[in-house]
């Protein structure tokens, strides 16, 4: 069976505005149907929708339809349009969401690939502008991260409380036997994307600050499914997962 992709996009009828009839953009619905060939996708989509589409409409004969059917077989190799309808956390709240759906609701707040929300985004643009005002005088915070394999939606979450570019370096330069690092070193580094998740704020009359970074770590390993599906080996359980170098609890202060 193969994928197909589809698009059904309406009529935008003649105004003054556009001085003719056009098949209005973005599309009313976008999906991916699977199929023997292209003729049985279509056939797939009409029984879907309990209705017949042309594929194929002249511009004299444009006010006759409402709709036209677009089709195009995905190549499996094709992960532009195999992303979209791939589960992806969002890179602030960890929230899963598909592309596709964003693209076919007209009241979505982001079309962004990243995050489920304006308030999401907002708010890692915010972390981003506090870290970099923190490393230009010279302080880092405690930070968790992800490493994600753009191919595979793979990832792997850890802590630092050194400089995040450091922590990204040690993974390259420091390999240890974990699949993490083995992964890492048997593909090309720019299928790899590193990222801070959370910059780490400690709750007021926080006793134990490691174990804090450690519970937040273990948030974020169970949100992205960083065990079940990726690349971390154990949970945390008070102390960093097996391929994080332990840190001086000075460190911390």
């Amino acid at each position: 069976m193969a994928k197909f992709y589809y698009q059904i996009k309406g009529r935008r009828p003649a105004t003054s505005a556009y001085g003719e009839t056009e098949w209005a953009w973005p599309p009313v619905f976008s999906g991916m149907v699977e199929a023997t060939d292209r003729k049985a996708a279509k056939a797939a989509v009409e029984d879907q929708y309990e209705r017949k589409f042309p594929s194929r409409v002249l511009r004299k004969d444009m006010e006759a339809h409402e709709y036209l059917l677009h089709i195009q077989p995905i190549d499996e190799h094709d992960t532009y349009l195999l992303g979209r309808f791939e589960n992806r956390p969002c890179k602030e709240c960890g929230t899963v969401f598909k592309l596709i759906d964003k693209y076919n609701d007209p009241h979505t707040e982001t079309k962004s690939h990243d995050y489920c929300t304006e308030a999401c985004q907002a708010a890692a643009k915010f972390r981003d502008l506090s870290e970099f005002r923190l490393a230009s005088e010279g302080r880092s915070p405690p930070v968790i991260y992800q490493v994600r394999q753009k191919s595979t939606e793979r990832v792997y979450v850890g802590q630092t409380t050194q400089p995040f570019t450091l922590r990204w370096w040690q993974h390259l330069s420091n390999p240890t036997g974990c699949k993490f690092h083995s992964a890492l070193g048997s593909t090309d580094i720019t299928d790899w994307e590193f990222s801070v998740i959370e910059v780490i704020t400690y709750p007021d009359h926080c006793n134990n600050r490691a174990a804090y970074i450690s519970q937040r770590e273990g948030h974020w390993i169970e949100a992205l499914s960083a065990v079940d599906t990726g690349f971390n080996t154990v949970r945390p359980a008070g102390i960093a997962d097996q391929a994080q170098v332990l840190l001086p609890l000075a460190d911390l202060a």
